[in-house]
């Protein structure tokens, strides 16, 4: 697992920027009472030093206290202790020291500063480390929400990609089972020859698949080139009662898609449309852009599509319906109609973009696209 992507600037980033900011706001803010502005900035530069350095020593006691998950009553007791100390040093410090620097640079007596101006100085000061304890406390909060979010992220895109593998290694067990079967019966029948193409067909189908295994898309010209190869094999089987034709537009084919798309819908077409009938029939593939939509249609002129009971029933369609479901939700249709004619068509809507906006290492699997308007034929 990956881990967290830090989008979040550093504590050094934050505790040097904020205390050169508070220094410079401090000093602009007396610029209009003042006879030299560079004793003002001086006096606001060591200002800002030392509450900067004087902070870092509650750091550990903070990270000590969020580690073991304190109360919010006790970081708010502590940090107000803290706080208080804190502030009282720093303005010994601070008023004590500036003071003795300008009165020996001056060549005049060193005088101390009175206690009672320190005490109140203390208080007047404690809410800038009250302030700067507020957000540490609050930014490392923060940073631990936004890991464990990331890390929820990548557990969920984790489960989400070894669904999508299952999903697909469902397909090749149930392809090849036909497939081998098939085969078997060339043996048979002994067409070793026909026997001998399939197997040649077969083993370059599987080597496509293997070559898009770890992309959740690919282009649909490498995917109409998947059924194909199918195709080139079902051909062997049927001879002349398998006709296929196509209707592609070019402006479709660099559309992605998910792979394994269309190659479960032809065989469904071709088992339950061209095969029980003893004439054969003709496989339609459609593929065109609407709009912002791919429109992709897998017809046959077969006896028709199932009853609605069973318009879920089988791997290829069961499966190819799960997968759509777990890429893009309802941002998709899958549909089971009666073709023109007679026959059966398998209508599917995706969103159309040619970017690789999904892939097996995204965290999160999801399209930045509309939604798709209502259909009466979605199922």
């Amino acid at each position: 697992m990956a881990p967290p992507r830090r989008s979040f600037p550093s504590f050094w980033t934050l505790h040097l920027c904020g205390w050169a900011a508070l220094g410079l706001s401090m000093w602009l803010g007396v610029l209009a009472h003042v006879d030299d502005p560079f004793r003002a900035f001086v006096g606001k530069l060591i200002f800002a030093v030392l509450g900067g350095t004087l902070t870092l020593g509650l750091r550990p006691l903070y990270r000590r206290l969020h580690e073991r998950e304190g109360s919010i009553p006790v970081l708010i007791i502590v940090s107000a202790v803290c706080s208080y100390l804190l502030s009282f040093g720093w303005t010994i410090l601070h008023r004590g020291g500036v003071d003795l620097l300008w009165e020996w640079v001056d060549g005049e007596p060193l005088t101390i500063p009175a206690f009672r101006d320190l005490i109140s100085g203390a208080l007047f000061y404690t809410f800038i480390p009250m302030a700067w304890s507020v957000l540490y406390v609050g930014v490392k909060s923060y940073q631990d929400m936004h890991a464990e979010r990331e890390r929820a992220l990548a557990a969920e895109g984790d489960a989400h990609r070894a669904r999508l593998q299952a999903l697909r290694y469902q397909l090749n067990p149930h392809f090849l089972f036909n497939t081998l079967n098939a085969v078997s019966t060339l043996i048979v029948e002994r067409k070793n020859a026909d026997a001998e193409r399939m197997v040649a067909r077969l083993s370059d189908f599987l080597r496509l698949t293997l070559d898009c295994e770890s992309d959740v898309e690919v282009p649909l010209a490498d995917e109409l080139d998947f059924a194909r190869r199918y195709l080139e094999i079902e051909q062997i089987r049927f001879g002349d009662r398998l006709t296929v034709d196509e209707d592609v537009e070019p402006a479709a084919l660099s559309a992605r898609v998910p792979p394994l798309l269309l190659q479960p819908l032809v065989e469904n077409a071709v088992q339950h449309g061209i095969m029980p009938r003893e004439d054969g029939g003709t496989l339609r593939i459609e593929a065109r852009r609407v709009g912002k939509h791919l429109l992709l249609r897998i017809a046959d002129d077969g006896p028709g599509p199932p009853l609605p009971a069973d318009a879920s029933a089988g791997v290829g369609l069961s499966n190819t319906r799960a997968r759509l479901e777990s890429l893009y939700g309802d941002n998709h249709r899958f549909a089971l109609e009666r073709a023109d004619g007679g026959g059966c068509a398998v209508r599917i809507e995706l969103p159309f973009h040619t970017d690789r906006t999904l892939s097996l290492s995204d965290p999160e699997v999801a399209l930045r696209n509309a939604p798709l308007p209502s259909a009466p034929h979605r199922t």
